[in-house]
């Protein structure tokens, strides 16, 4: 299979390894594009007959490209679930028992398309968001080949049906506050999903105390014990109770 011109658009390793794995398989150039240097919409809007791979990318591909390309897209979940932005936090939040990622073709919506291939992660106890995303994004590269071999042989695995909630890229778990008077488990969780890394972008989770909020800079979690090192300088300390409720 020949196309037109192959672009790839996003950041990271997942797209830097899969840009050489892209010309390799098709022994074909695929041309890096960034939206520092582009109106993306004019440069989309104008293509014809060209594959277009989405990896790490937030710009939304409008319907005149959609219909005159092929278009495909590395998603951090087992679409149709958590569609949209931070899938990988939310995984952790919601206590999925997996998780995983999906190449998709791009159609006129969000995160709806046909998947081409989709590998499932076990999500552990202790995951936190960051070191989930780690694992899905070497998944992601690993299954590449396996994905543009689809693409060429027409083979999809599924078409997706509805449901299974979208979130917004402003959207967090309780609105990014924790609540002390959930269970041991819960607040594991919501400061789980919120460890994203440094470079996510993200907010650092917040606590509010005595009407004012405190953003969480470290916590600690043991078997007695949550430890919180917040931006006053405080060390908050606190014992939970393993078998209290949510």
């Amino acid at each position: 299979m020949q196309y037109k011109h192959i672009y790839i658009l996003g950041t990271g390793k997942v797209l830097k390894m899969c840009q050489k794995i892209a010309e390799d398989f098709f022994n074909q150039k695929v041309i890096f594009i960034s939206d520092a240097q582009l109106n993306l919409d004019n440069f989309f809007n104008q293509l014809k007959n060209c594959l277009i791979i989405s990896a790490n990318n937030f710009y939304i591909f409008k319907k005149q490209c959609v219909l005159n390309n092929t278009i495909i897209n590395y998603h951090n979940a087992l679409l149709p679930k958590h569609k949209g932005c931070n899938a990988h936090l939310w995984s952790i939040w919601e206590d999925d028992k997996e998780s995983g990622i999906s190449w998709h073709l791009i159609d006129e919506n969000i995160d709806t398309g046909a998947i081409l291939t989709q590998k499932t992660i076990k999500i552990e106890h202790d995951f936190t968001a960051f070191k989930l995303l780690q694992i899905q994004h070497k998944l992601a590269i690993d299954s590449f080949i396996e994905t543009l071999k689809n693409l060429q042989n027409n083979k999809l695995k599924f078409q997706q049906n509805d449901g299974g909630g979208y979130h917004k890229k402003s959207e967090l778990p309780n609105n990014g506050f924790l609540n002390l008077s959930w269970s041991k488990e819960k607040i594991s969780r919501f400061l789980r999903a919120m460890d994203c890394g440094a470079l996510s972008g993200l907010a650092k989770p917040k606590i509010k105390i005595f009407d004012n909020n405190l953003e969480i800079l470290f916590y600690q979690i043991n078997k007695f014990d949550l430890i919180l090192n917040l931006s006053n300088n405080t060390i908050l300390k606190i014992t939970k109770d393993e078998n209290a409720n949510c």
